[in-house]
């Protein structure tokens, strides 16, 4: 009993039980060859198409022109047949020799003479034209030829060719290629001719025929103004598929000859197709001409059409090849250096195995990244709860630190408030003293009641405009504020508290006990994702000392600072308070800039990125 081998393929282990680094080595594999694949078709069949379609389109184009300029001359020779009929004395003298019964009886000199003269008229600078022939009634050829190439009496009624001018009616016919018997050479050539019969215009009578012979020079000439891209199989046939000229190209041995003849009974329209003749493919190009019913074929073969393509693919083949062996190279050096530090990866996670977890990944496979995985689980459950735990105390720590930043400033600005009630009320001004109260009122329920560390903007705008309110009352026309708000920005998010101490600062760092007017500008731009908050004074400003002290002084916590260092530092507590608290919302992604000049006024602005939600929910509670 002849056993029956396995397939080499049932040996190897299940995917699943690969290593790792087999595993690695096979994808970089698949990665390298499937693209250089794609490509590479995609890149043969496009260009091969390109090649074909570019060729099909030009080649149309010229087989067009070829039968266009075919036409032309046909028309012209159509002319020619027409003229002796024009001719009364080319008419007299065809009426002259018209019966049969005048078989014999030769024309005068001075009648040969003007036959002559009529028919070389239309011979003159033509040199496709082999003869003109006018065939009298009793057989005498009138021709251009010299007496000794031609026979002079002919019955053209004998001729292959006469059935289809008879039919013709006294139309102009083409006739195929043909040997004419009438000519005395020994070496007959094919022509092909133009002929109709000459009929008396009054009677309708006929008189004779006309004929004239065209060389095969005539294709000749016109295929040689165009110029063909690719060589090939050029036919000229009637609807009948009578050939008119034949010019074989490489591809088409010469007894294919009348295959290629019979090949071009295409439908009588301009098609593009493919063909097999002799065993082998060819692109055929057509144009049918109704003013001549003649058919232009031309045959590429697509062997020598798609040369070019094949050496691309070839080339494309040993490319993929070469990229093959060393991308092989390149993937199993990488896979083993992948794997081995992924393997001590997983010796050392072994060591840490303390317990399960809640979260647990799936294992499949029993790789290195399975038991990468198996361990995972055990690891990601002890993780995730000393992450929870460390995130829980931060952002709590977090919250009470904003809490007792934000704290800070609230005792400020009332202290302030209530020193200017006190001055009101020490003046008797009652109802300026009612007003602030209530204006304090509001303040004291905006920054007591809300639990939030962030706010609308409008909300923070509302506070600003009381707590200006109470200052307006304390310093009367000396004090202007004016507010300039895209009022897109008035729903957005803004920390609590930010823009009413700028404002208290500029007050009383800016404007002081000034005797004049002073002016307070709050701008709230957008640019670009975020928000710009202004606050500017037109007050004594700084100098560039103060200024570079301020800005130092902002990246020094309000704890660190004396209770004496506080007072000397008038612009510091208020601004380094702010400052905390958007380094611990925004961290880097805030920015707070003064500007200053002594003399001209100080100008702070706060940057803050939008949407505000999204950048610091975790500080909402």
């Amino acid at each position: 009993m002849k056993i029956r081998k396995k397939p080499w393929y049932t040996l190897l282990p299940p995917l699943s039980q690969w290593s790792l680094r087999s595993k690695t080595l096979l994808i970089f594999l698949l990665l390298i060859a499937t693209p250089l694949s794609l490509q590479g078709s995609l890149t043969y069949y496009d260009f091969s198409s390109s090649t074909e379609r570019r060729t099909a389109e030009y080649s149309a184009q010229l087989v067009g022109q070829i039968n266009q300029n075919l036409d032309r001359t046909l028309k012209e020779m159509q002319h020619l047949s027409i003229m002796p009929m024009y001719d009364p004395e080319v008419l007299a003298i065809l009426r002259k020799y018209s019966s049969p019964t005048l078989a014999d009886r030769r024309p005068s000199v001075e009648e040969l003479e003007k036959m002559l003269l009529h028919i070389a008229s239309g011979t003159y600078d033509r040199p496709e034209i082999r003869g003109i022939h006018i065939f009298a009634g009793n057989g005498f050829t009138f021709s251009n030829l010299d007496a000794n190439t031609i026979q002079l009496f002919n019955d053209p009624s004998q001729q292959s060719w006469y059935e289809r001018v008879h039919k013709a009616d006294g139309a102009w016919t083409l006739i195929p290629t043909h040997q004419p018997s009438y000519y005395l050479e020994r070496d007959p050539q094919d022509y092909f001719s133009v002929a109709r019969l000459i009929r008396e215009p009054n009677t309708n009578r006929t008189l004779g025929l006309i004929k004239i012979d065209l060389k095969l020079d005539v294709f000749r000439g016109i295929l040689s103004n165009v110029k063909f891209e690719d060589k090939g199989s050029l036919v000229a046939v009637n609807s009948r598929t009578e050939l008119f000229f034949l010019e074989n190209g490489p591809g088409l041995p010469p007894d294919r000859y009348e295959e290629l003849a019979s090949a071009a009974a295409l439908p009588n329209e301009s098609t593009v197709r493919r063909m097999e003749l002799g065993g082998k493919s060819f692109l055929t190009i057509s144009d049918y001409s109704d003013y001549s019913d003649i058919k232009i074929v031309r045959f590429i073969p697509l062997e020598s059409l798609l040369k070019e393509t094949n050496a691309l693919r070839t080339k494309t083949m040993l490319i993929g090849i070469v990229c093959l062996v060393l991308g092989g190279g390149l993937a199993t050096y990488f896979s083993y250096r992948l794997n081995r530090p992924l393997a001590a990866l997983k010796n050392k996670m072994k060591l840490v195995e303390l317990g399960n977890f809640k979260q647990s990944v799936q294992v499949e496979t029993g790789d290195e990244i399975g038991q990468l995985s198996h361990n995972f689980n055990r690891m990601v459950e002890e993780i995730d709860q000393l992450v929870e735990e460390v995130y829980v105390i931060g952002l709590r720590e977090k919250e009470a630190e904003l809490i007792a930043l934000q704290r800070q400033i609230n005792p400020h600005f009332i202290y302030n408030t209530l020193e200017s009630i006190h001055m009101l009320a020490v003046q008797g001004q009652s109802e300026r003293v009612s007003d602030m109260v209530t204006a304090l009122g509001r303040m004291l329920r905006y920054t007591v009641g809300h639990e939030c560390q962030l706010v609308q903007l409008r909300e923070e705008l509302e506070t600003a405009e009381a707590y200006v309110s109470i200052q307006q009352l304390r310093y009367g026309d000396r004090l202007q504020i004016l507010f300039d708000i895209e009022p897109e920005l008035l729903p957005h998010e803004v920390p609590k508290l930010i823009i009413q101490p700028m404002i208290e600062n500029a007050i009383y760092h800016g404007i002081g006990d000034y005797d004049g007017g002073k002016t307070i500008w709050v701008h709230a731009v957008r640019f670009e994702d975020c928000l710009l908050l202004t606050v500017r004074d037109d007050g004594r400003g700084m100098s560039e000392a103060e200024l570079a002290s301020l800005r130092q002084s902002l990246n020094r916590p309000v704890a660190v600072a004396s209770t004496a260092e506080q007072r000397r530092d008038g612009h510091g507590v208020a601004l380094r308070n702010i400052s905390q608290r958007l380094a611990l919302m925004y961290g880097h992604a805030y920015e707070l800039h003064v500007d200053a000049s002594l003399g001209a006024g100080t100008a702070f602005t706060i940057t803050i990125p939008l949407p505000l939600k999204e950048v610091v929910q975790k500080g909402r509670h």
